[in-house]
């Protein structure tokens, strides 16, 4: 096996971890309850009447600066925590939510676990073209690379936003639910 795509897939699973820990992270901060409710008021407006364009939009506004050298995993990191932050806020405003564990949103959840893919994919992408460009690797490759692993991550993204509106949006009654 190639030694940069060895190297391309333990930095993924690095980064998937270090998302993991930063998420994880996040979602256990306590929150004084005047945080918790504009943190909780925030979200409310922001996905009052959220559909597809939106959620994809949303996520790859989030996903695309992962891909930057160097930079892209720290902006990752702290994408994972500062979500992390978001979903304590909505736990301490939610009582019925306390037996839900944060780390289900991204591992149980179709829609989550590909945004965590992604976001993996994104955050090793920027580490791995940090350190090729300090190396002088050969440009067009890393090109080549770079696009094709954005593209797999828009249509990830795309995926998962259809799989998330799909769930939040109502569905129509039919004539069997009445």
């Amino acid at each position: 096996m190639n030694f940069s795509i060895s190297l391309r897939i333990l930095l993924f699973f690095i980064f998937l971890g270090l998302f993991t820990t930063s998420f994880q992270i996040g979602s256990v901060t306590i929150l004084n309850e005047e945080d918790a409710k504009e943190i909780f008021d925030e979200f409310s407006k922001s996905v009052s009447d959220v559909d597809f364009s939106g959620i994809f939009l949303n996520n790859l506004g989030v996903g695309l600066p992962m891909f930057i050298p160097g930079a892209g995993p720290i902006w990752g990191l702290y994408s994972g925590w500062s979500t992390g932050v978001s979903f304590s806020a909505i736990i301490s405003m939610s009582p019925d939510l306390t037996n839900f564990q944060a780390l289900d949103i991204f591992y149980a959840s179709s829609f989550g676990f590909l945004e965590i893919v992604s976001y993996s994919i994104g955050m090793s992408r920027g580490a791995f073209l940090f350190f090729a460009l300090i190396k002088r690797s050969p440009k067009k490759q890393l090109i080549i690379w770079t696009l094709l692993e954005i593209s797999i991550v828009v249509i990830l993204l795309a995926i998962g936003g259809m799989i998330e509106s799909s769930m939040i949006e109502p569905q129509p009654l039919s004539i069997k639910d009445l």
